[in-house]
């Protein structure tokens, strides 16, 4: 299966190495508020092409994430590791990808997870708010 898509417009296009293992839809409200289904992948296996531009959390000291979108549509695209995640973690092989912008046929059979943001700390591992679907 072609794991290429683009944003609304087209100026920005996201290609993936390979199918991923899990979708999630987490329930934090920046990822609620823009209605978000997230595939978490390494960066190696992640081509992002085209102007975007970033957003960071106001409501977070040190955010963990540059939220990327459209310069042109808007979309948002993905998201990478903030240096101040990278200052406190170590290296970070993660990024997070928008899999609202492919096919709902796409993600038939996937697996999703549903991450409660809105319980998490910002640091360890979250939990989730419910028990996994499988996409339909």
């Amino acid at each position: 299966m072609n794991w290429e898509t683009t944003c609304h417009c087209g100026a920005v296009s996201v290609t993936l190495a390979h199918a991923p293992v899990e979708i999630a839809e987490c329930n934090c409200s920046l990822c609620y508020s823009h209605g978000i289904l997230w595939a978490y992948l390494s960066p190696r296996d992640v081509v992002i092409e085209g102007e975007t531009r970033t957003y960071n959390r106001a409501d977070r000291e040190t955010p963990n994430s540059d939220l990327h979108f459209c310069a042109t549509c808007g979309c948002t695209t993905h998201w990478s590791a903030t240096e101040g995640l990278i200052e406190r973690m170590g290296e970070v092989d993660m990024m997070g990808v928008n899999m609202r912008l492919f096919a709902p046929s796409q993600l038939s059979g996937l697996k999703l997870s549903f991450p409660d943001g809105r319980g998490w700390s910002g640091e360890g591992p979250w939990g989730y708010a419910r028990d996994h679907e499988i996409m339909r």
